[in-house]
This record gives structure tokens, C-alpha cells and sequence, in this order.
């Protein structure tokens, strides 16, 4: 079984941002003006580039955090919806089939805190524990709601970390044994 992970497009990108950040604070506190030109650091002081990136560095981080759970989310409910499958081959065959449709439609509308207790056997329930306290602060970020308390801050290196951790762990235990034997490519 091959794995490629969904976050890591999502976990680049705000890498590459980040260094993007960095060479813009280095070319306005070396006053570089023939990099600055055409951007709104054109007259600004020090302090308020600084802020302006500072600022935009945090919404980068945030804005990592929305897409690396939405990611995440898509993957589980994608990942439960294809178990279909394996649901339709029960018996009753009619029974079975339409049990599972019935699955694959409803999984879409569950809730994802209730949708990963599912897997508390298979995942480690730390991580499991981890990725609903990346979700409250993912919610928090969505929503900002003033009349609720700001939840624990979450980074998107740790939420890609944990979600990742996440994904290959269910990865693990959910391939069948014909899947794990057609992809010889997989290391022990």
C-alpha cells in the first residue's frame, strides 16, 4: 500500500509562506527599496512592516490550521465512505448493499469528534485526543466567537504532525490483507 498524505501539499505551502515572511522582514530591515518597490512597505517605518508581517504571519498559521483539519475531515469521511465495500459484502446480500449506501451517504453529516471515536481502538487515543483540541481551536478560528474562550493555541506543525499521525495509523489497520500483498512498493 502506497501512502500519500493529503496534508503535506497544504503543510508546504505554509512553509514556503513562512520563508516568503522571512525574506520580506530581512529586505525591510536591510531597506532593500529595489525588492519593496510596488508593495505596501514602500514609507512604512520598521514597526509597521514589522507588525504588517507579523499580522500576516498569524493569519498564515491560522489559515493553515482551517485547511490542514478540513483536509484532514475529507480524508476520514472519504476514507469511511469507501469501507462501503466491505459493509456490502455482508450478508443478506439487499440488505448489506443497501446498508451500505445508506453508510456512505450518512457519514457526510456526522460529527467529526464523534466520527474519530470510531477509530479509538486503531488510534492511539492521544492523538485522538490531540486532533479534537486542533479542531476546537480550528472552529474558534472559523467562527471567533466572543462570547466563547479562546481554546489552546494550535500550530500547523502540529497539526500537521498529529493529523498525519492519524491518517497512517488508520492507514495501517485499515488495508486489507489483498490491498497490503498488491503493492509490493510498500516497505516493511
Amino acid at each position: 500500500m502506497s501512502f500519500t498524505n493529503p496534508l503535506e501539499p497544504i503543510h508546504d505551502a505554509f512553509i514556503v509562506a513562512n520563508d516568503c515572511f522571512k525574506v520580506a522582514r530581512r529586505s525591510i530591515v536591510k531597506q532593500q527599496e529595489d525588492l519593496l518597490h510596488r508593495t505596501q512597505f514602500v514609507g512604512a517605518t520598521l514597526e509597521e512592516a514589522t507588525s504588517a508581517l507579523a499580522s500576516a504571519a498569524e493569519q498564515a498559521s491560522d489559515l493553515a490550521i482551517l485547511a490542514l483539519f478540513a483536509t484532514f475531515e475529507r480524508w476520514v469521511i472519504e476514507h469511511l465512505q469507501n469501507a462501503k465495500g466491505l459493509i456490502a459484502a455482508g450478508y443478506p446480500a439487499s440488505y448489506s448493499a443497501k446498508l451500505a449506501s445508506k453508510f456512505e451517504d450518512a457519514v457526510e453529516w456526522w460529527k467529526i469528534d464523534e466520527t474519530l471515536g470510531l477509530f479509538e481502538v486503531e488510534v492511539d487515543a492521544q492523538l485522538i485526543m490531540r486532533a479534537k483540541q486542533i479542531k476546537k481551536y480550528r472552529d474558534w478560528i472559523a467562527h471567533r466567537n466572543p462570547r466563547k474562550p479562546t481554546p489552546p493555541k494550535a500550530t500547523p506543525e502540529v497539526a500537521f504532525e498529529v493529523l498525519t499521525d492519524i491518517i497512517e495509523q488508520i492507514q495501517a489497520t485499515h488495508t486489507s490483507p489483498a490491498e497490503a500483498e498488491a503493492d509490493p512498493a510498500e516497505p516493511n
